[in-house]
């Protein structure tokens, strides 16, 4: 890379870090079953723990769990150096790779993070979807680790949506945000075949995808005052 585009790319970090605080700080957040996360964290001193989401909330997640010893994949491409550089100002690590670049090597540098005790965060239908099904690298990197995956999904009352492949969400300023963690946590055992694997990877996609509706209607249900109350249809309708 060039040193006057890496020079760009440095600076795009520290402005969006900037923007981004200044924006958001004035949203308020409800979280909701993160208990899960304390109890697994207290039970286990020292040791990781991944997270799964949507790539469509990347944007918020990055803010939200940042300076948090969180590690995560972030593309090779100019595109991903941009978020990576983002990222990092809201103290992420960042491997960088994608299912056609550099991706092995970038799980194992996660990998070897979160063995250390970081904590591993994916985006799971990345780099490139089909939104809202995920790709297999998270289940293999609980395998390899012996570490849990606990999903987690946030939505807004008031937020714009970009017409991008996975639709990306952005709360407005001032929003109010429900963020919901999963009430179980999803472990791969070690000797899991490719068709356990299988069988994992869809669990979490159900997963992902009735927390996903349950903090979508939150905002949108008079008289919940837990996302955890609202009955999930089966089967699990999906935004546009």
């Amino acid at each position: 890379m060039k040193p006057w585009k890496r020079a760009a790319f440095y600076a795009f970090g520290w402005v969006a870090k900037i923007v981004a605080t200044l924006w958001l700080s004035t949203c308020r957040i409800s979280e909701f079953g993160r208990g899960i996360e304390e109890r697994y964290l207290k039970d286990n001193p020292g040791k990781g723990l991944l997270y799964a989401s949507w790539h469509r909330g990347l944007f918020f997640v990055i803010y939200w769990y940042r300076n948090r010893n969180t590690v995560s994949i972030a593309s090779a491409s100019e595109d991903g150096e941009l978020a990576a550089q983002a990222a990092k100002r809201f103290g992420w690590i960042t491997a960088r790779g994608s299912s056609s670049r550099g991706g092995r090597k970038a799980y194992r540098e996660m990998e070897a993070l979160v063995k250390k005790g970081y904590k591993g965060g994916l985006v799971a239908d990345a780099p490139r979807g089909p939104r809202f099904v995920s790709k297999p690298g998270i289940i293999y990197l609980a395998k390899r680790t012996g570490l849990p995956i606990i999903p987690v999904i946030w939505s807004a009352d008031r937020y714009w949506k970009l017409q991008s492949w996975d639709r990306t969400i952005s709360p407005k300023a001032f929003a109010r945000i429900v963020a919901l963690y999963a009430d179980s946590y999803i472990f791969v055992p070690g000797d899991a075949s490719r068709q356990d694997c299988e069988k994992y990877r869809r669990q979490l996609d159900h997963m992902l995808n009735q927390i996903m509706y349950q903090t979508d209607h939150y905002f949108k249900t008079p008289g919940v005052k837990d996302p955890r109350q609202i009955e999930v249809p089966e089967p699990i309708p999906l935004p546009d």
